[in-house]
């Protein structure tokens, strides 16, 4: 339960320092210490472990610098989570992010590398990810190619085994991404296409399934961004084809769409995406993912940030009569001591259908202590209000 609150919170902080990444030489950095207890820690059925008392840590930062035709940063976060119930699994996660960018606003090269690594009670996966982007811009047409390696390895608890395959599923991929946008003040809209292909290191996975296979997903997409809003909607077809007879090839549309208003002294954000994810479960090639969510924050005052937030997200499982369920909801408060600290305070309930069927809820309550480091900051106090939100989701 607490690795899908940590990683937003991390992800936050990060999204809040990237901004400013791209200043001639920038540094953001945020530790938080956090306790509480977690009815549910492993989100199973009535009969589980039971709840616990768990103390945390998430720490995240992002640096860089730009030099007149290139510029350079690094972006990373890290995140534990101990429990006093034995029975706990701890958690772990750890992300690295490096980029690169040589060239102007007519033509320019990036290159992004991405190391990331989770370790919790249902998930552990890795992530080596390398990624050269290269545009042109012709007036207010934009042409961009996008080529991505990357090997991952995953292991996740099925109904199966009850716990983790003997071994991760580990495969390389390959992408190709060309695309085309039109481009005029704060306006973009744009076509591509994503073309890859997936090759697993045994031929044969531990339940005798071959899980290569090659991906077509076209895109259209359009994003409007200003000082107080931020628009941004794709939506894209799969086309999937699996290299066993066992699994069915894959047509489904997808799309991500999210919304960004900032109305003094309110801040309201919502998404929605439906996307296709790897999976390790035995009869299904992939899983289609579904979130709907909304968050809302207002500064009461200068020092005060209140929060509210709900999401539903559902996993179907692709030739199978499997999915789950997910309702999250909760409320939190933030408050600015000053001098880059800030005190929070989260309660949030989940309530869920599991992939056995069985009902699943938990409730957290958590206090947390976060400072932030920006030593390069010309302004702090103008900082805080554009950072707060990041730290108070919980």
């Amino acid at each position: 339960m607490q690795i899908v609150l940590r990683i937003a919170a991390c992800a936050g902080i990060i999204a809040a320092g990237a901004s400013s990444v791209h200043a001639e030489d920038d540094f953001i950095s945020s530790l938080r210490l956090r306790g509480g207890y977690d009815t549910n820690p492993q989100f199973s059925n009535g009969t589980g472990i039971g709840g616990s008392a768990f103390i945390g840590a998430d720490t995240a930062l992002a640096a860089g610098t730009k030099e007149k035709d290139y510029s350079y940063g690094v972006a990373a976060e890290a995140s534990t989570t101990q429990y006093a119930n034995p029975l706990a699994v701890p958690a772990l996660s750890g992300k690295v992010i490096l980029h690169g960018t040589y060239g102007g606003d007519d033509a320019n090269i990036a290159a992004t590398t991405t190391i990331a690594d989770a370790n919790t009670y249902s998930l552990r996966s890795s992530d080596l990810v390398q990624s050269i982007k290269g545009e042109a811009k012709f007036g207010s047409i934009k042409i961009f190619t996008t080529v991505e390696g990357a090997r991952s390895g995953l292991n996740q608890t099925n109904a199966i085994f009850q716990d983790f395959l003997p071994n991760p599923q580990v495969y390389l991929r390959g992408t190709l991404i060309p695309g085309i946008a039109y481009v005029r003040d704060r306006f973009e809209i744009g076509a591509s296409v994503n073309l890859s292909v997936r090759r697993y290191q045994k031929e044969l996975d531990d339940f005798g399934y071959r899980r290569d296979n090659e991906r077509v997903q076209p895109f259209l997409f359009a994003k409007y961004q200003d000082k107080d809003i931020t628009v941004f909607g794709s939506i894209s077809q799969l086309y999937g084809t699996f290299h066993d007879i066992d699994f069915t090839n894959v047509n489904t549309t997808l799309f991500d769409a999210s919304l960004s208003w900032r109305i003094a002294p309110f801040m309201v954000d919502l998404a929605a995406y439906r996307r296709a994810s790897e999976t390790t479960f035995p009869i299904s090639p992939i899983t289609i993912d579904t979130a709907y969510t909304a968050k809302a924050s207002w500064l009461v005052e200068p020092r005060l940030t209140l929060t509210a937030a709900v999401g539903y997200a559902t996993t179907d499982y692709l030739d199978s009569r499997f999915s789950a369920q997910t309702l999250s909801y909760g409320i939190g408060a933030s408050h600015d001591l000053g001098n880059g600290y800030a005190l929070g305070l989260d309660l949030t309930r989940a309530q869920g259908t599991l992939i056995s069927g069985e009902k699943a809820s938990a409730i957290v309550i958590s206090s947390s202590l976060t400072k932030k480091f920006s030593p390069f900051a010309k302004d702090e106090k103008k900082e805080a209000p554009k950072d707060r939100p990041a730290v108070t989701k919980g």
